[in-house]
């Protein structure tokens, strides 16, 4: 029964998110990028890693999107980089909204100095510079989708962390924790029973926002020559592309598209984030 409820009320969520142009355009847009992600490979008309055309051929109706220096078509390959972007940006924004999450709950419910403690240890993460820790840790390590995900998973959640707190601090002094207290519950019960699920839009609102920057920064990663060749991405295909005189010879149709996709992806969930806070005001 706490299963059904569950899955009703998210879906009443996502209803109330559709109501409006904004939260319509944000689904439609997201939903489009995991409908690709999964389907991909049904949907690319050649394989991405095979010659099936001239080589830098010019958009026509063979090759819609051209093809790059070695003949292999750029639609194909779009599709399929979609994949791994999709995948780097929910696995690192689930990684990161979890530690985000967790941390804030233990500082905003317990305070003082266990609370002090960890928001210091945020505060000094926060004011690491993300992305040069990145390029040295992508360095020194071999590259793999596995570890971009981890790094930035693991590197990019105080601002979450800071959010939840604030938030729970906020609810921690609500008279319903004080019932939950003299019920017998403990403070793991209280944290993720009762303070968690009041904070669940903001939660996904900051768990949106993370997979966001996850994309940003797999891409600035892969573009600098950081990332794994091996596994098609928007940012390989921006390496390639620029690598190989894309920009200098003209070749739009080779760099722009997943730089577009890029942006579509991050305005698609943004929306959804907005219209998520939108929601929970309403609620509160």
């Amino acid at each position: 029964m706490n299963l059904v409820r569950i899955i009703r009320s998210f879906v009443r969520f996502i209803a109330n998110i559709g109501r409006t142009k904004t939260g319509k355009i944000g689904l439609a847009m997201t939903l489009s990028f995991f409908f690709i992600a999964l389907f991909g490979p049904w949907l690319t008309p050649y394989s991405p890693s095979a010659t099936s055309g001239q080589a830098y051929a010019s958009p026509s109706w063979q090759h819609l999107l051209g093809t790059d220096d070695i003949g292999e078509d750029l639609l194909s390959q779009l599709i399929d980089a979609t994949r791994g972007s999709v995948l780097v940006g929910i696995c690192s924004g689930a990684i990161s909204c979890f530690v985000g999450v967790t941390i804030g709950l233990i500082a905003g419910y317990y305070g003082g100095r266990k609370g002090e403690a960890l928001m210091r240890f945020t505060d000094v993460t926060l004011a690491l510079p993300l992305l040069p820790l990145l390029v040295v840790l992508g360095a020194v390590f071999t590259p793999s989708i596995s570890l971009v995900i981890a790094l930035i998973g693991l590197l990019s959640w105080p601002s979450t962390t800071r959010a939840i707190q604030s938030q729970t601090i906020s609810l921690s002094k609500r008279p319903f924790v004080d019932a939950s207290r003299l019920s017998g519950m403990n403070s793991l019960e209280i944290m993720f029973k009762v303070l968690l699920p009041n904070q669940i839009s903001l939660v996904m609102a900051w768990g949106l926002f993370a997979c966001v920057t996850s994309v940003i920064l797999e891409t600035a990663l892969d573009f600098i020559g950081l990332g794994s060749i091996q596994n098609l991405s928007w940012g390989i295909m921006l390496y390639f592309a620029f690598g190989r005189n894309a920009l200098l010879r003209g070749e739009w149709w080779w760099f722009i598209p997943p730089g577009l996709m890029i942006a579509l992806f991050g305005v698609g969930l943004i929306l959804i984030a907005y219209e998520i806070e939108r929601v929970m005001k309403v609620r509160v």
